[in-house]
């Protein structure tokens, strides 16, 4: 996610209760998977859950980025 759109993110997550849940887990699950990639070693299983926790991050970014395309739209 690129600088302007985490400020973009921010400012309308003051009026907007999901954008700011989903921003909200967004960081949640990066520090989650930095934990994990910072370990000099993982274990299957973690790398697993790894894949998984990207996953649903990229599926957030997804539905912040339709949120602010819907505002963007109606204003």
């Amino acid at each position: 996610m690129e600088e302007h759109e985490r400020e973009l993110i921010l400012k309308l997550s003051h009026s907007n209760r999901l954008l700011r849940e989903l921003y909200e887990e967004h960081l949640f699950l990066d520090d989650i998977i930095s934990k994990y990639e910072s370990k000099p070693y993982i274990t299957p299983d973690e790398e697993l859950e790894t894949k998984r926790l990207k996953k649903k991050k990229l599926l957030g970014v997804d539905r912040m980025m339709a949120i602010i395309h819907d505002q963007r739209v109606s204003h």
